[in-house]
């Protein structure tokens, strides 16, 4: 948050320079280095006022944190990000919806209908973008949280859409949440979509599909070795060789426990309601086991 207000700061200096030309902000930035973000003119407009206040705001203690928000909407109601703020502390789930859903609409005020059509396919990289992002995933996670699946789906495929560099990184959980449905068409497009990928979630969850498809065979016994190369982790966490802990991880790396910790968690149902899919880890750890 902080890091994001610097670089608003820097968005509304450069725009009250009036530059014309790219030349001009590149030499307005070479002359900013080795200078703090900090130093910058603080923002006066109400808008930006109000967004830095909910910023300070997630630095403070909830009580004040509370009362910086209040000033936040008094100056910008469409302050989506002071709705994200109150859903944060919220804890009910339900009412934590409502507020979230607050921010959505707030969100789709402060940026208007015609900015979405035109600016679709580059949110989050503009600056503006990201609390109306933040309310989308936020509102997401609350309904996830709920089992309400297909909700949850609907809200991240629109995220990918308004911006499909996904900064935010939901689509790993949208993997997960399509392999989830009966009907695995969209899982397969969307895997197809993004080949590239090579993770633990994309291994596990891509050998999970063949298993669904087909069963245990050769060819899915390769799949399976390919995600254990991606994160040998993820056997002994979905077995319960390994104990889950009892937070999840805030960090992960490619190919460490948390990585797989993160993934069991989100997908450990899914493996468990696939008939003989455990059984198939059991055996082929097993086999890791005698080959060692």
């Amino acid at each position: 948050m902080s890091t994001e207000k610097g670089l608003a700061k820097l968005m509304e200096e450069i725009k009250k320079q009036g530059f014309e030309t790219t030349d001009e902000i590149n030499d307005f930035l070479k002359n900013m280095q080795g200078q703090s973000l900090d130093d910058l003119p603080e923002r006066t407009d109400k808008k930006g006022r109000s967004q830095d206040l909910v910023y300070e705001a997630y630095e403070q203690p909830v009580s004040k944190g509370k009362k910086l928000v209040k000033q936040a909407l008094e100056l910008d109601p469409n302050n989506a990000d002071a709705y994200n703020y109150l859903a944060s502390i919220e804890k009910d789930i339900d009412k934590a919806i409502i507020i979230y859903e607050k921010a959505v609409i707030a969100g789709e005020k402060s940026l208007g209908k015609k900015f979405f059509k035109e600016e679709k396919g580059h949110f989050w990289g503009m600056i503006e973008t990201r609390p109306y992002m933040r309310a989308k995933a936020g509102l997401a996670e609350c309904l996830y949280a709920k089992k309400e699946i297909d909700k949850a789906i609907e809200i991240y495929e629109e995220l990918l859409e308004l911006n499909p560099n996904d900064n935010q990184g939901f689509r790993y959980l949208l993997s997960t949440l399509l392999l989830s449905k009966n009907d695995l068409a969209k899982f397969k497009s969307f895997m197809e979509n993004n080949e590239e990928e090579d993770c633990a979630v994309w291994n596990y969850n891509n050998t999970l599909y063949h298993f669904k498809k087909s069963g245990q065979t050769a060819k899915n016994d390769k799949e399976l070795l390919k995600a254990y190369k991606s994160n040998k982790h993820v056997i002994d966490f979905m077995l319960g060789i390994k104990e889950m802990p009892n937070e999840l991880p805030q960090y992960i790396g490619r190919g460490d426990e948390n990585e797989a910790i993160s993934y069991v968690y989100d997908a450990w149902s899914i493996w468990i309601n696939t008939d003989g899919a455990l059984d198939w880890l059991y055996e082929f750890k097993q086999k890791r086991l005698k080959l060692n």
